[in-house]
């Protein structure tokens, strides 16, 4: 049977994972951060819940909010390294 991942939208076979264990918590509140419309029964496709468990992995504290910080961070220092790039910020 094949089924759509309600995070990325593609379409994928069998892989459909589920949430029903606490201990995805952290990566269900980033998928709910990033998909507000989300809701946990629908299950994600695995590309997708190893992308937010990669985040989590990331993250000094293993939680949700550490993650967002880091995703903040990143975003604030890419945006200061393309103004270097583009001559704006010399």
């Amino acid at each position: 049977m094949e089924y759509q991942c309600n995070v990325c939208r593609a379409r994928v076979g069998a892989d459909m994972i589920g949430y029903l264990d606490h201990t995805e918590k952290h990566v269900i509140d980033l998928v709910k951060h990033d998909h507000p419309d989300w809701v946990e029964k629908d299950g994600l496709c695995k590309k997708c819940l190893e992308y937010y468990r990669s985040e989590i992995q990331g993250s000094i504290f293993k939680d949700a909010p550490c993650a967002l910080r880091i995703r903040k961070t990143k975003n604030v220092l890419e945006k200061i390294g393309s103004l270097f790039k583009s001559g704006k910020g010399s």
